[in-house]
């Protein structure tokens, strides 16, 4: 069975560019039952509103009646113990940077339950951290999703399930029913039969995955022949006789070379970042073969 999780999130603390990362995250988690941000609404920015209202995040409006004071921290905190203690979530995101939520975060974790702080790592103290379960930062949610232009829905499915597999399985391999746990908490709205699927098992097998059952449990995996050295002579290859090159049209070019080509498959996040692990020098748009310095 799911869990259940809460997510309470300090919104005059956090951008509102992070949430689709932030619903990912929680999708890993168990099922979001309770969503809310917290601030002075007013004073929040059209495009955080229209995101809260894309998830179902309910606003939890509070003027700041005192200089100096957050009262819409102490409603999110308050708002957090009640939850708890009338046991309606057992997994809480507390989504702030503010070191003012480390008593919260101790006394939900005393009660028993499982807390996941995010914030920025810059700014969030090492109180916060060590009081929560765990502590995620923002500024790696930004490598972590690849932008990946895609028409067709049975592509984007097929992606969505390939970085599934990689993200929670081993070896490339993931509990059948756990797939379809992390669909369903992802995508509220998935069924098999939105794409001319009977049940899950189909639906994989048609888009390419092979499954496998051990001990009456069912697996689902993604197979993958592309090797880092292969990678490695490809990029190589598309360099030539220049130092320099472009990252996305290589990243384009290796996409059309190989088929399901996912920087996943060797443990990266984001194809700058094995860039970076060949031995690149990686800058915003660019990649270039490191030059050796001689000692005079």
């Amino acid at each position: 069975m799911d869990n259940r999780v809460a997510l309470m999130i300090d919104a005059e603390n956090v951008g509102y560019k992070y949430i689709d990362h932030i619903i990912k995250e929680i999708s890993k988690y168990g099922k979001l039952v309770i969503a809310r941000f917290y601030g002075d609404i007013n004073r929040l920015a059209d495009e955080w509103k229209k995101k809260a209202l894309d998830y179902a995040i309910k606003p939890m409006h509070q003027f700041n009646v005192a200089s100096g004071k957050n009262s819409a921290d102490m409603e999110m905190a308050l708002d957090t113990i009640e939850i708890k203690y009338q046991d309606k979530a057992d997994i809480f995101f507390i989504v702030s940077s503010d070191s003012d939520f480390t008593p919260l975060a101790i006394r939900l974790k005393e009660a028993g339950a499982i807390v996941i702080g995010i914030g920025e790592e810059k700014k969030v103290t090492n109180a916060f951290k060590s009081a929560c379960s765990e502590f995620k930062y923002f500024e790696y949610f930004e490598d972590e999703i690849e932008e990946v232009k895609v028409t067709n829905k049975y592509e984007s499915l097929r992606i969505t399930i390939e970085n599934i597999i990689l993200e929670n399985g081993t070896d490339n391999k993931l509990q059948l029913s756990r797939l379809g746990d992390i669909l369903v908490n992802q995508f509220s709205d998935f069924d098999p039969r939105k794409y001319g699927s009977s049940n899950l098992t189909s639906l994989v097998t048609k888009l390419g995955f092979n499954t496998s059952t051990e001990n009456t449990t069912t697996f689902v995996k993604y197979e993958n022949s592309l090797t880092l050295e292969q990678v490695k002579k490809y990029i190589v290859e598309f360099l030539g006789n220049s130092k320099k090159g472009n990252i996305g049209k290589l990243k384009n070019s290796m996409d059309k070379e190989f088929e399901n080509f996912n920087v996943k498959n060797f443990g990266f996040s984001k194809f700058s970042a094995l860039l970076k692990n060949l031995g690149y020098e990686v800058n915003e748009q660019t990649f270039s073969v490191k030059v050796k310095k001689w000692k005079k």
